[in-house]
């Protein structure tokens, strides 16, 4: 009897039908012992051996996943390497063994422990998931340190379906992908490391599914459903055959998608509707520009705000300069810094507090530190002598916050000015609409912004009073509730009175049932990931910009968040029948 399982997070979408492979990866066991004074140097000596092996291990990686024609997948690794050179770390270990007279392995798994420890108490899912990253570098030092090899992925047998507790970024890299039909996992997220390779490998992945490791054996026949999140153990002849045909009508519909890729993205009335780009981190640019996407319309700096100290504005224009140049002329905005003072090192102690999402955040954190917008200000306007940046003001709540924002940015272009350092004069200035305060003033914002972006993320949060993190209240967290629709409404007539460009970059702009809606509303500017990329774009060429307000004003005028849901989702299923629809 088959055993159907369905709390997984879809991290790669697709439908894989093979064998299990548990993998539980390779158990660490931290010998503790103290050192005599003799054998002081003897240990920093053999630290730094395993030093430099994991470093040659990790750059063998890189080259690896390079030769593979991933080469923008190999970035990910430079974190790892930063990290070891990071004298930071490598010191404190040095004077750790040296002052408490204790084994490397005891050293550095402390450290590591000591960074999860602080991960793991922040609220923000993409930091908290660089803890796999921090066990990863451990594993491989203490391996090293215990001249062990670590397992090998590569050699997994054909069409296996990877399980495990979680894997590492350098073990899902390594990966014989030809091998390898899915993976899923008991831990991880959406923007974890792992969650992206999957997705620019194009390797059907679910994570974040408990306990799933203990469901299943070596060898059990398992169907992935990473449409639905759902997984089958051990399936019926009937349920196979079922998947099947589902599969094969997936691949066919994806491979006729495909074709839309160089065709314009507009409407059947030739209304054109820009589709963007939302990436985490720039390894992602390749498979958003491989998508057909126009830009970026939303990268996250956070990525490098991680490490234990925070990045110059050298390391910041470098990485801002390599997506500008990678999408030559096509349009990249940046949105400054969108976290709060817990979430940075060095920060963390200080800005301890009851409710983060109302408190010192965003634009908040950045104004109250100068000194680390500045820096990020700078390197963002160095970047934009490629002429394609935008740079973007995130949860702006009063005109106040703008103005102070664009005075920075002011003051830096005179100071590059004065130095002869070359920016874009013409850099375009936006701002996130998250907060309900920035919908009910929008005509005043308009007068001193270039364009408006709207995230509904984080609006639906605030407009509907619910942590979406909450799972005692995350079901009334609805992007359709009424309220939600007339902010949504309120901003594109705004936007479009003022004559500024305004674009979705939530998650609503992502999925395809959403699409007519948001062009009924107004939106001419979508930002989104790659995962339906193709089946909105099909959606957009197969309507007229009159049936979407058509539809859009009959939801407008529901008042039930339940009967709006149920209008749309069976009127677009019945539209669209062949798309899969989110």
């Amino acid at each position: 009897m088959s055993k159907r399982i369905k709390k997984g997070i879809i991290a790669s979408p697709g439908i894989k039908i093979g064998k299990a492979a548990v993998f539980h990866g390779n158990n660490v066991k931290i010998p503790k012992y103290n050192i005599s004074d003799r054998n002081i140097d003897q240990e920093i000596e053999r630290f730094n051996n395993a030093l430099e092996k994991t470093r040659d291990e990790i750059y063998e990686i890189q080259i690896k996943i390079s030769n593979d024609s991933f080469s923008d997948l190999a970035e990910i690794f430079s974190t790892h390497l930063m990290a070891l050179e990071d004298p930071i770390f490598t010191e404190k270990a040095r004077e750790k063994i040296k002052t408490e007279k204790r084994n490397a392995e005891w050293v550095i798994n402390d450290i590591s422990l000591n960074l999860i420890s602080t991960f793991s108490k922040i609220e923000d899912d993409y930091l908290k998931e660089r803890i796999i990253d921090i066990s990863d570098i451990n594993k491989r030092l203490i391996g090293h340190l215990q001249q062990k090899s670590n397992t090998n992925m590569s050699n997994i047998e054909k069409g296996s379906v990877i399980f495990a507790s979680d894997l590492t970024p350098s073990e899902t890299a390594v990966m014989n992908r030809k091998n390898v039909l899915a993976f899923v996992t008991d831990h991880g997220g959406k923007t974890s490391h792992t969650a992206i390779i999957a997705r620019s490998m194009n390797i059907p992945a679910i994570v974040g599914m408990d306990d799933i490791t203990s469901y299943v054996k070596n060898g059990d026949m398992v169907i992935v459903d990473a449409v639905h999140g759902e997984i089958i153990i051990n399936p019926t002849q009937e349920e196979i055959e079922e998947y099947s045909k589902y599969e094969n009508d997936i691949i066919e519909i994806e491979n006729e998608l495909e074709k839309l890729n160089t065709l314009p993205s507009q409407t059947i009335d030739n209304v054109e509707i820009s589709i963007y780009g939302n990436i985490e981190i720039p390894e992602e640019m390749g498979v958003i520009k491989s998508h057909g996407a126009q830009g970026i319309g939303l990268l996250r700096s956070e990525f490098l705000f991680l490490g234990k100290k925070l990045p110059d504005e050298e390391s910041q224009f470098k990485q801002y300069s390599s997506v500008a140049q990678f999408f030559e002329s096509l349009p990249v905005t940046i949105r400054t810094i969108d976290v709060g003072g817990d979430k940075i090192e060095g920060f963390t102690k200080l800005h301890k507090e009851q409710n983060p999402f109302l408190g010192c955040r965003s634009i908040r954190f950045s104004l109250k530190n100068p000194e680390i917008f500045i820096t990020q200000l700078k390197a963002i306007l160095r970047a934009s002598v490629n002429n394609n940046i935008n740079v973007m003001f995130p949860m702006i709540s009063t005109i106040d916050e703008l103005l102070e924002a664009k005075s920075h940015l002011y003051d830096v272009m005179k100071e590059l000015d004065v130095s002869g350092i070359p920016y874009n004069k013409k850099l375009k200035i936006g701002m996130m609409v998250e907060v309900p305060s920035a919908v009910v003033s929008a005509d005043i914002f308009a007068d001193h912004v270039d364009f408006f972006s709207v995230g509904t993320n984080d609006l639906v949060q605030y407009v509907l009073a619910v942590d979406r993190v909450n799972e005692k209240v995350a079901d009334l967290y609805n992007p359709v509730d009424i309220s939600v629709l007339r902010y949504l409404k309120m901003i594109a007539d705004i936007a479009k009175k003022k004559n500024k460009p305004v674009s979705i970059c939530g998650e609503m702009a992502g999925e395809p049932k959403y699409t007519m809606l948001l062009l009924g509303l107004g939106y001419r500017q979508l930002s989104m990931s790659s995962k339906y990329m193709y089946q909105i774009k099909s959606i957009i060429r197969s309507v007229t910009t009159r049936e979407c307000e058509e539809f859009a004003n009959r939801l407008l005028m529901m008042a039930s968040a339940s009967e709006i849901e149920h209008e749309l989702v069976t009127f677009m299923s019945d539209k669209f029948p062949d798309l899969i629809l989110s």
